[in-house]
């Protein structure tokens, strides 16, 4: 990996959640770090189309809203 283009982070893990993902990066022949990175990376390869889901409801809800309230206003105004 190279370090220049590399964040140092710190987190902290339920012990089991760190003992399971030793034990997989162990099996792996992974440093912790690198297995930490895998599933990262695996899980935000499949985050996209979720966020992409969620986005569409907010805007769409936005939209309805901003509508709603031109209306509202709109009816006051008369």
């Amino acid at each position: 990996m190279n370090s220049s283009k590399t964040v140092e982070a710190q987190i902290s893990l339920p012990r089991e959640l760190y003992h399971a993902i030793a034990q997989q990066a162990q099996a792996n022949g992974q440093s912790f770090s690198q297995e930490i990175i895998k599933l990262l990376t695996r899980s935000l390869a499949e985050v996209p189309d979720d966020l992409e889901r969620e986005f569409i409801a907010w805007e769409t809800a936005s939209d309805r809203d901003g509508l709603a309230m031109e209306t509202l206003l709109a009816s006051e105004d008369n």
